[in-house]
């Protein structure tokens, strides 16, 4: 186990403004329209630790919907770093473990020097859950409520205190340098927090077998008759990509500012998308919108796992707050499990 303090709830906001010295603070923080978004904290007392998963997720502060990546002339090109630290506090743990899926994506064998960079100027303080979400599923994939490594700090509530674990160098640092309101956790500590693991995860509404998802579809258990009536619900709006913690589709596109001057920019794309395949003859591999939909779920849970070790899923439960058709990884899965059941039309 991580090394475990307490953190009375009275010294938080002094910890975290102590933080904020030489670092971007990012915290989830509740907007004018009650929506509880992360964003850089300017006021500590406005941290909402009890809302749900967060918009966006904390993929936007590694790979940006729109990141200028070099600017370019008739001298040559000059790229444009992000090199700002920052400290992203209260995200989930399956946000994290959406955060070390995408490492093994971007840091692989050649790693994204963009990514990278932002990734090396980052350290993460998880909040367990305690009450799941209704739509939430991380249980089921063992990303969270809780995670057992993986993480900078994760701090667990215990009404009046926080548990606090380290679980990496940045961490220890992070709790080290303000050592005075860290308190070592005594044996009473340890039996509340494990009383409320233990009812966090009875409290699950949504258990979702991905496994045997996965095998029914490299088994060719499911029809295609099954995935024209899944695809006949989607709405092209791309929402489930763009608001997944997981997914990677980019696309590059040049802004010219003269003849002779502009920047090069990365910007998301969603692979259910007509024209995200496109060749440059302008032909759509993927016209049918049954084949982005199926190539979708198969990405997820047969080639990532493949490739990756690991779902392209968290159970985040975003994707099912999104899609207006309903059909969200939770719902087809259940679906898949019972090939028999098929997405009603409406």
């Amino acid at each position: 186990m991580a090394d475990l303090y307490i953190l009375d709830k009275n010294h938080l906001s002094f910890w975290l403004r102590k933080l904020r010295n030489g670092s971007s603070l990012i915290a989830p923080v509740r907007d004018q329209s009650g929506d509880i978004v992360l964003t850089e904290l300017q006021r500590m007392h406005d941290t909402a630790l009890d809302g749900p998963a967060l918009m966006p997720s904390p993929k936007e502060f590694l790979l940006p919907q729109m990141e200028r990546i070099f600017r370019y002339s008739a001298d040559g090109a000059v790229e444009t770093p992000h090199r700002t630290k920052r400290v992203i506090f209260g995200i989930r743990p399956c946000d994290l473990s959406a955060v070390r899926i995408l490492d093994r994506f971007y840091l692989g064998n050649k790693p994204d020097p963009y990514y990278a960079l932002r990734r090396s100027n980052i350290s993460f303080i998880a909040i367990a859950c305690n009450k799941p979400d209704p739509t939430c599923f991380c249980l089921s994939l063992g990303a969270g409520p809780y995670l057992k490594t993986g993480f900078d700090i994760q701090l667990t509530d215990l009404g009046d205190r926080f548990a606090v674990e380290t679980g990496s160098e940045a961490g220890v640092a992070m709790v080290a340098r303000f050592g005075h309101i860290f308190a070592p956790a005594k044996p009473a500590d340890q039996e509340d927090l494990f009383e409320s693991r233990l009812a966090s995860q009875s409290s699950f509404e949504k258990r979702v077998n991905l496994e045997k998802v996965r095998r029914a579809l490299v088994d060719g258990a499911v029809t295609d008759e099954f995935w024209e009536t899944v695809s006949s619900r989607c709405f092209e709006c791309g929402g489930c990509v763009y608001n997944c913690p997981v997914c990677t589709c980019f696309t590059v596109s040049d802004r010219p500012a003269s003849d002779q001057s502009g920047s090069r920019f990365r910007l998301w794309d969603a692979c259910m998308f007509k024209g995200f395949t496109r060749t440059a003859g302008g032909v759509v591999p993927a016209e049918q919108k049954i084949r982005r939909t199926k190539r979708w779920f198969h990405h997820k849970l047969v080639h990532w796992p493949a490739q990756f070790g690991a779902f392209g899923c968290v159970g985040c439960g975003r994707c099912a707050i999104t899609c207006p058709g309903k059909i969200d990884m939770a719902t087809v899965a259940l679906r898949i499990k019972s090939p028999e059941r098929t997405p009603e039309k409406s």
